[in-house]
């Protein structure tokens, strides 16, 4: 009987220690010596079987007290390896972010040597495009070069032209040149001196000299001669010169010109004798009344507007301004400035009316001079050139008339 107890329990004896070697064997191996002991039994077990049976022999309580040693000591060992684990699982970890922070660097300095390599390569394409500018800029520059050049050219052809066109020329172009010359003088004393007659005379000189020439070819600068003559004998001539000259006598006048005055007008002489009768109290005391009174206070009585009166010492003020507006008019006059003219005239023979004796003989001459002055029409001036002008320079430059279209001097 207690052999088959022995024997029954023998094998759960036998694989309770196998299980919990296998175990520590696996998990905590260099912790005690007694796991290595329990480890070498199956050994033992299979070389000495009677040590197996003796050792089937022992307590129960003995092998429940080693079993629960050994699921503490596996419960140590799961514990380190979770823990070993962890710290496993943190080294990858910080070797990752390690290999990302490396790897980042590395990013950041191959963009820093992208860039830097950019700006080479900008620097070196700068340098040939600025050679493109350059040859373009130059290629302009020809170009400009070669049309100044060809038209300095053609310049050349046309004044070796004219200069055989002048070697051609006949005995009477002097004749042309005067013609050009009279033609001048007139347009000077048209639009400077204001001179419409003498510019006309200068014309039809200047036509005659034309004439003399006996060229049929020249027939069209006749008949803008004879237009131009036509337009200036049209434009009415007026003395410009005699009203400058009268206004400066008028100016040389008003100095002379006598002030507004009012004389003390001569009044009657009353009778101031006191009658000696009392019924002619009230006449006799009027008489002493204005006895009185007549130093002191004078009334006049005058039915006509009466003129303004000046001081003398302001008369200076008055004939300078006078003679402002007379130089207005000079200076309109000159212009051909109808308006200004007249309107200086107007104010100047205002003033002169308003302020000098128009009784004086001096006055009257002066107003009625201002008033014949006032009579100028003065029409501007609408000629503006004379048609015969180009024509006559064609002549004197080329030795004939030329088309329109050639360029003219």
């Amino acid at each position: 009987m207690d052999n088959n107890k022995h024997d029954a329990q023998s094998p759960e004896s036998q694989a309770i220690p196998v299980l919990a070697t296998s175990v520590n064997t696996d998990d905590a191996a260099p912790h005690n010596q007694a796991s290595e002991s329990q480890a070498s039994k199956p050994e033992e077990q299979e070389v000495k079987p009677a040590d197996t049976k003796s050792q089937a022999s022992k307590p129960e309580s003995t092998q429940t007290a080693s079993q629960v040693v050994q699921v503490n000591r596996s419960s140590w060992a799961i514990r380190f390896g979770v823990l070993l684990a962890l710290g496993l699982t943190v080294c990858t970890i910080g070797g990752g972010y390690l290999l990302y922070q490396q790897m980042q660097q590395q990013l950041q300095l191959q963009e820093t040597k992208n860039l830097a390599l950019q700006d080479q390569l900008q620097q070196a394409l700068l340098v040939p495009n600025q050679r493109l500018a350059q040859l373009e800029q130059q290629q302009l520059s020809d170009a400009k070069t070669f049309q100044e050049l060809s038209k300095l050219a053609t310049d050349q052809n046309q004044l070796q032209d004219r200069l055989e066109k002048l070697a051609q020329r006949s005995p009477t172009h002097w004749m042309a040149s005067e013609a050009e010359y009279l033609v001048n003088m007139a347009g000077r004393k048209l639009w400077l001196e204001k001179d419409p007659r003498t510019a006309t005379d200068l014309l039809k000189s200047a036509d005659e000299t034309i004439a003399a020439m006996n060229n049929p070819a020249l027939l069209p600068i006749r008949k803008a001669l004879a237009k131009d003559i036509a337009a200036t004998t049209n434009i009415k001539s007026l003395d410009i010169e005699g009203g400058v000259l009268a206004l400066d006598a008028l100016i040389d006048q008003l100095d002379k010109l006598p002030l507004n005055r009012a004389d003390a007008e001569a009044s009657t002489a009353e009778d101031t004798t006191i009658s000696g009768d009392l019924n002619d109290w009230q006449s006799n005391l009027s008489k002493t009344w204005k006895a009185l009174t007549q130093d002191f206070i004078t009334i006049r009585h005058r039915t006509a507007d009466a003129p303004a009166l000046l001081a003398p010492e302001q008369q200076w003020y008055l004939v300078e301004n006078i003679r402002h507006k007379l130089l207005q008019s000079q200076l309109a006059l000159y212009r051909y400035d109808r308006a200004a003219y007249h309107q200086s005239l107007m104010m100047a023979r205002q003033w002169i009316q308003t302020y000098f004796d128009v009784q004086a003989h001096q006055t009257s001459e002066a107003i009625a001079e201002i008033d014949k002055l006032a009579t100028l029409d003065l029409d501007p001036i609408t000629l503006k050139s004379f048609a015969a002008k180009p024509l006559l320079l064609q002549l004197t430059s080329y030795g004939e008339l030329t088309s329109s279209e050639e360029p003219q001097l």
